[in-house]
């Protein structure tokens, strides 16, 4: 169960990720729509605040400004001020000849910056702005301010300018942000926590499921390889010893019974190694060996197929390979591709293997031009019991475990196969595998 143990690690790390991943983007929107808010409404509660505050000046301003001098300097407020919370408001009177009346001022550094800022607003209507006033590089101020012009008798008497030093809240607004950001931290790391044992939890069911399932196919493999080599042999005798005496029909059924019996040998050994191979139970063991050896031994074992679907199988390269590697798993890695070009090569077809060495790498070609596979198919011929002609694959009784096999025994070996293949244009697997020292 290694593989296996390894593949539900990855699928219990990714869905941890992905439950994580998506509560980060809850907590960021929970966030920023929490940020949002806050910040709508405490922008327009303050900016109600200060339009009331406006019309209230304005209401008390509505006497003759004439009446009362006034001047830049002006200390003494000619009005009185409604402002209850020191610290936080001011209120200017400017009146058409440039004289500033100060009716309320919490600090006289500004004055100048902000009369900088609203040198020609002079709106008809009540007007707002946001003001960002810097007295130094560590002394920042935050204002909201109003504005209206005076009439009086339909002549302009001034403009009256009332503002409210926000930055305090603004200041409060940035410190919940980053309470609000910590608090979302700790929770995700207990969401994280709490995941991933969760995760851990409802994946555990899955793994027994698959686990018995495994044993169970490796106990019914192991069962089905006797009565099959029995069966075989069986049929074996009975060609060898009576076949000549059949009837064409008894010879047709016998044939037929030869190669069902192989066909299901063949599904029960590869069962059996993929339940070998997904436990990490499948031995390997290199040795030295002559390619050229073993690819013209497994030839000649396809020889009677090939010739029976008139089907020319070639080895384009005659030169001996002594190699260092598994000699049990190439050779049934060759047996399963060469297999696969020539049941889906029809009659009249070529099918030609060819190897080469280079830099430690071993690289081996089966090349036939038989029906091809799409590239939409190419994503899948590798996967378990998929296969890409399924009438097809029923006639030649193909399982769809061959590639998927053969794929793993490349892995096994730390190697690689691509396939280059067009539609009723033939198939070329190629195979790469790293050579070690000896």
């Amino acid at each position: 169960m290694k593989h296996n143990m390894n593949l539900f690690a990855s699928t219990r790390k990714q869905l941890t990720h992905y439950n994580s991943g998506m509560l980060i983007i809850f907590l960021l929107l929970f966030n920023i729509v929490i940020s949002l808010v806050l910040f709508l409404i405490t922008y327009h509660e303050q900016r109600m605040e200060l339009f009331d505050i406006g019309k209230q000046e304005i209401n008390e301003l509505n006497m003759d400004i004439d009446e009362y001098p006034g001047g830049q300097n002006q200390e003494n407020p000619l009005v009185p001020s409604i402002n209850k919370t020191k610290g936080i408001f001011l209120t200017y009177f400017l009146k058409p000849n440039h004289r500033l009346i100060i009716i309320d001022e919490y600090s006289s550094k500004i004055r100048e910056p902000i009369f900088k800022n609203v040198k020609n607003w002079k709106p008809d209507k009540m007007g707002f702005k946001f003001l960002r006033i810097e007295l130094s590089e560590k002394d920042s101020h935050y204002l909201f301010l109003v504005s209206q012009n005076i009439y009086q008798n339909g002549k302009r008497k001034g403009t009256i300018y009332i503002g409210k030093d926000i930055t305090y809240l603004i200041t409060m607004y940035f410190h919940f942000l980053f309470i609000l950001l910590g608090i979302s931290l700790i929770f995700f790391v207990i969401a994280l926590l709490v995941g991933h044992t969760m995760t851990k939890q409802a994946i555990k069911p899955i793994i027994k499921a698959y686990t018995l399932q495994s044993e169970f196919i490796a106990n019914v493999s192991h069962e089905l390889r006797t009565p099959l080599s029995v069966l075989q042999s069986g049929l074996e005798a009975i060609d060898f010893e009576e076949g000549k005496h059949f009837s064409p029909i008894a010879k047709n059924i016998l044939s037929d019974l030869q190669e069902e019996v192989r066909s299901t040998t063949q599904l029960v050994n590869h069962l059996l190694y993929l339940i070998r191979s997904d436990s990490g139970e499948q031995p390997t063991k290199k040795e030295n060996f002559d390619l050229l050896i073993l690819l013209q031994q497994i030839i000649r074992s396809f020889q009677r197929l090939s010739e029976s679907k008139d089907i020319k199988l070639d080895l384009l390269t005659l030169h001996p390979l002594p190699i260092y590697t598994d000699k049990e798993n190439i050779k049934q890695l060759l047996y399963i591709l060469i297999d696969n070009a020539l049941k889906y090569t029809p009659n009249g077809g070529n099918v030609c293997i060819s190897y080469e060495q280079k830099d430690e790498i071993l690289t081996i070609v089966v090349q036939d031009n038989g029906i091809g596979i799409s590239s939409e198919q190419q994503q899948h011929i590798f996967d378990r019991f998929y296969r890409a002609d399924k009438s097809r694959s029923r006639q030649t009784g193909s399982s769809g475990l061959g590639l998927s096999i053969g794929k793993s025994i490349i892995e096994s070996l730390h190697g690689t196969i691509k396939v280059s293949s067009k539609l009723n244009a033939g198939s070329k697997f190629f195979i790469m595998i790293p050579l070690p020292n000896r």
